[in-house]
């Protein structure tokens, strides 16, 4: 059974445990959200899941269609490179302005970010994994010191995880060692106190990342593509026990996710 939430900082937690159930495939990518039974599977009110809702839509991994609802992102092939021109301009750039700034404390942050990262890929968990890189680069951008910069690269750059999560947990092959190695670069640019040491250095590994994302989604995609050997199934005539099965499901789904990350942990 899925867990109430605690009362106090209900937004954000909610908002949390929403982003951990896309990352761990609860919500799935193009997933239209039922925000009656969401609510009531979460133990919330409607009103709290809307704000928790909008806050995932500023960070870009929800998204509102007109008289259709909230649906889970689901990004194209044309979407990622869409987002990758604007963090191949803006997360150099935050590097740069980031560098200068920065303390024994923050390199020591970074550096115990990438141990945590590399102990989580050992265990096999790419959804903590997944989460602390996204922590990383939030860290820096927030070091750049310049809150609308911040902002944009918070608002573009967050579904590009919840993406690769998804097909990692579809069979994605994922190189622990070469993220290892790419992230002590990040690191180490840094440490050379040159501000455009860090931007090429930052620019020249986001690249790398843009490579490896676009070619993993085109294959992605290519093995949706193939026949499937299951038989279709006549849906017609179901559609007024909809929320009710969108809850049951979605019960279902977070209980057998939870148990595995139990047995994963133990």
């Amino acid at each position: 059974m899925i867990k109430s939430i605690k009362r106090s900082n209900l937004r954000g937690q909610l908002s949390g445990h929403l982003f951990d159930a896309i990352l761990h495939g609860e919500l799935k990518p193009g997933e239209r959200i039922i925000e009656g039974a969401l609510a009531k599977a979460l133990g919330v009110a409607q009103s709290t899941l809307r704000e928790a809702l909008q806050q995932l839509e500023h960070q870009g991994l929800v998204s509102k269609r007109d008289r259709r609802g909230t649906f889970v992102t689901k990004l194209t092939v044309q979407d990622m490179e869409d987002i990758y021109v604007v963090r191949l301009e803006l997360e150099p750039l935050a590097a740069s302005l980031a560098q200068p700034r920065m303390t024994a404390k923050d390199f020591s942050q970074l550096a115990e970010m990438i141990s945590q990262m590399r102990k989580a890929s050992t265990r096999r968990d790419f959804v903590l994994l997944l989460k602390t890189d996204l922590k990383f680069h939030e860290l820096i951008w927030r070091l750049s010191g310049n809150r609308s910069l911040e902002r944009a690269l918070s608002a573009v750059c967050p579904p590009l995880f919840g993406s690769y999560m998804i097909r990692l947990l579809s069979g994605d092959s994922f190189d622990f060692q070469k993220d290892h190695d790419e992230h002590e670069a990040l690191l180490t640019a840094l440490k050379k106190r040159d501000p455009q040491v860090a931007k090429q250095v930052f620019r020249d590994v986001v690249e790398v990342f843009r490579r490896q994302e676009i070619d993993n989604l085109e294959a992605y995609e290519a093995r949706l593509e193939r026949p499937s050997s299951t038989p279709v199934v006549d849906v017609a005539g179901v559609h007024s026990n909809y929320e009710a099965r969108e809850e049951t499901s979605l019960r279902a789904r977070i209980s057998k996710s939870t148990k595995q990350r139990q047995r994963q942990t133990r």
